[in-house]
């Protein structure tokens, strides 16, 4: 990845869209629950919907965290 790529990447999430987003999965990292639950489909479902909102809620932390090994 250049150094364009990460500017890009940190210029967006010092945006408040950003932070807007990142709240919004947060809330919906909260709403996944296992009362949710009614059916092993749903609890499967429901884990995969789990990861990827969290993967989403860390991509400023992972992005950051390759940029730092980029650069040592």
């Amino acid at each position: 990845m250049d150094d364009t790529y990460f500017d890009d990447a940190r210029s967006m999430f010092m945006t408040a869209g950003w932070r807007t987003f990142q709240e919004e999965l947060d809330e919906a990292i909260e709403a996944c629950t296992l009362e949710a639950c009614n059916s092993t489909e749903d609890f499967w479902e429901m884990r995969g919907r789990v990861k990827v909102l969290r993967q989403l809620a860390g991509y400023e932390n992972a992005l950051l965290a390759a940029e730092e090994m980029d650069d040592a």
